[in-house]
C-alpha cells in the first residue's frame, strides 16, 4: 500500500473515523455497530474518511512488532487498564492520531525511518528522476538502484549499470554511492558511478567526492578512478576521459584510441544485438570517434571502413566485423 502524508479529510473527520475505526477493532456490541453503520450511511465523506482511516491503521500495523520510536511514542498514550470506556476510547484514539501523524512523518523522506524506493531503466533506456531531497539522478541503460532517505543520511546502491549524481548539499546528511565493494562519498558535486564485470569507474564532473574502498582518495573535478571487485584501486582504462565516460548524457560514446573489442563491448550494452568479431585478434586495432547511440548501423559501419573490413549481419540477429 502507498500511503500519502497529506491527507483530503479535516482533521475533525479524521479524529472521528479514528474513534470508529478502533471501536470496530475491539469487537464492540451490537449497539456500536448499528451507530458505526448509521454514522457511515450519514455522509459519504464519513465513508471515506472511515475507509482512509482504516487502510491506514492496517499499514502502521505491519510494524507492529518493529522497536520503532513513533511506536513507543504512540504506546505512551494507551490508557490505564481500569480506565472507563470513554476514557480508554478517548486515549486510543490519541494514540492512533500519534501514529497516523508522527508515524507518517517518520515514513516521509526527511523522517526518522525514511523511505526506500527501486528504480530501473531497460536496455537501451536512460532516465532522469529528481529525488525527495532536491538532488538529481539519471539512470544510463539496463541499469538498477536502490535510494533511502532519511533524517540522517541518504544512500543509493548501484546494483547494476550506470548512473549520474548531481547531488543537492545538505551538509548534515551525507550523500553516499555504494557500487561493489566500494563507497563514493559526495562532499558537493556532480559524479558518474559506472559498475562494470571487472570494475568500478568513478568520473567527477564538479565539485569533490571522497572514494572509500580498501583506501580512501578524493577526487576533484575533471579527475576519475576505479577500484576491482575486491575494492583495490586500479587505473582507468586508456582514452576513459570524464567527458567520454558522461558522454551518455548527450546520446554520444566518445572513443579515444580504444580496442575495438571494448568499443564493440561499450557500443553493445544499448542494444539488443550481438556484436562479434570474425578473428578475435581484430579486437586490438584501435578506434577513436564520436558516435551516436542510436544510430547503431551508422557507427558500425564507419568503425568497419576505417579498419577496412566487412561488416556482415547473420540471421542469428548478430552482427560480425572482420572476414569470416
Amino acid at each position: 500500500m502507498t500511503v500519502s502524508p497529506h491527507s483530503p479529510i479535516s482533521d475533525e473527520l479524521r479524529d472521528e473515523a479514528i474513534e470508529w475505526a478502533i471501536r470496530a477493532s475491539n469487537d464492540g456490541s451490537d449497539q456500536d455497530r448499528r451507530a458505526l453503520a448509521a454514522w457511515l450511511a450519514q455522509d459519504p465523506a464519513h465513508r471515506a474518511a472511515y475507509a482512509e482511516i482504516s487502510a491506514r491503521l492496517d499499514w502502521l500495523d505491519s510494524f507492529r512488532d518493529a522497536d520503532l520510536a513513533v511506536r513507543r511514542e504512540a504506546l505512551r498514550h494507551r490508557p490505564p487498564a481500569r480506565r472507563d470506556r470513554a476514557q480508554r476510547y478517548a486515549g486510543l484514539a490519541m494514540a492512533a492520531t500519534v501514529m497516523l501523524v508522527a508515524g507518517l512523518t517518520a515514513f516521509s523522506p526527511d523522517g526518522w525511518y525514511g523511505t526506500h524506493d527501486r528504480y530501473t531503466v531497460p536496455r537501451g533506456g536512460h532516465q532522469a528522476i529528481r529525488l525527495a531531497d532536491g538532488s538529481r539522478l539519471e539512470l544510463n541503460t539496463d541499469s538498477e538502484v536502490e535510494v533511502r532517505l532519511n533524517r540522517r543520511e541518504r544512500s543509493v546502491t548501484l546494483q547494476r549499470g550506470e548512473a549520474y549524481f548531481h547531488v543537492a548539499h545538505d551538509a548534515s546528511r551525507p550523500f553516499t554511492v555504494t557500487a561493489g565493494k566500494g563507497h563514493t562519498v559526495d562532499i558537493g558535486t556532480a559524479f558518474d558511478v559506472h559498475l562494470r564485470p571487472d570494475r568500478v569507474v568513478v568520473a567527477v564532473q564538479e565539485g569533490r567526492v571522497r572514494v572509500d574502498a580498501q583506501q580512501s582518495r578524493e577526487l576533484g573535478a575533471a579527475q576519475a578512478l576505479a577500484y576491482d571487485p575486491a575494492g583495490e584501486f586500479v587505473a582507468v582504462g586508456p582514452g576513459e576521459s570524464v567527458a567520454s565516460l558522461t558522454a551518455w548524457r548527450q546520446g554520444k560514446l566518445i572513443f579515444d584510441n580504444r580496442r575495438l573489442d571494448e568499443v564493440l563491448a561499450e557500443i553493445g550494452r544499448y542494444h539488443d544485438i550481438r556484436l562479434r568479431l570474425a578473428d578475435p585478434a581484430l579486437g586490438k586495432s584501435k578506434v577513436s570517434g564520436t558516435f551516436f547511440i542510436d544510430r547503431l548501423d551508422t557507427s558500425l559501419g564507419i568503425i568497419a571502413d576505417s579498419l577496412g573490413v566487412p561488416l556482415t549481419r547473420t540471421q542469428a540477429g548478430e552482427v560480425v566485423l572482420g572476414t569470416p
